[in-house]
């Protein structure tokens, strides 16, 4: 009798300590994610940021490059059959070109010897921006200060963090790896006047 307690409640215990340490891993493995969603949405909304200062300085020339023959997927899955136009991509490339204009700095910082990057010391992980200007329309209004009537634009940011993956690698490599994915969306008025921006 007293070896069958013995063994029970070693495997309770067991049991209890196979459950904790399970539960822990967990906990961490949400954290991570929900860090990793944190770090996305900051990113998108950067992106917006760097868009709206990069449009504002240019605004002219922003608004007509929108005639193009670019499809933006926030027109919608019928932008070609309806004959939307009105659209312009700006990459992370383009972005970080006017932002070094004015700072002097990219949007991210990579990881390096000592310093900490933009994803932190530990962080694997890449972030990709794209920025759609879409649904480009007059509102009728005289903007302050100006002659012209203000033109609305919307910007859709398209935020990725996903985990940096070495060419010819599986992506898992036997972990499981995740991208989190965050859009946010702004409104800008500008003017299509460049004498007047």
């Amino acid at each position: 009798m007293t070896v069958v307690v013995v063994v029970l409640v070693t495997t309770l215990i067991t049991a209890i300590g196979i459950f904790a340490v399970r539960n822990v891993s967990q906990i961490d493995m949400a954290v991570g994610f929900s860090r990793q969603s944190g770090q996305t949405l900051a990113l998108a909304e950067l992106g917006t940021t760097a868009a709206l200062t990069q449009i504002g300085s240019d605004s002219a020339n922003y608004a007509s490059k929108m005639s193009g023959p670019e499809q933006c997927l926030s027109n919608g899955p019928y932008a070609t059959d309806r004959n939307i136009t009105t659209c312009h991509k700006l990459n992370r490339a383009e972005l970080e070109a006017g932002t070094a204009i004015f700072s002097g700095e990219t949007l991210l910082e990579p990881t390096a010897a000592g310093e900490t990057g933009s994803f932190g010391p530990l962080a694997n992980t890449t972030g990709l921006i794209e920025v759609e200007m879409t649904d480009r329309h007059g509102t009728g209004e005289i903007i302050a200060g100006s002659k012209d009537t203000a033109v609305d634009i919307t910007l859709t940011t398209t935020a990725t963090v996903s985990p940096i993956v070495a060419a010819g690698t599986d992506p898992c490599d036997g972990v499981a790896s995740m991208s989190v994915k965050k859009v946010t969306r702004a409104h800008m008025l500008v003017t299509s006047d460049a004498g007047n921006q």
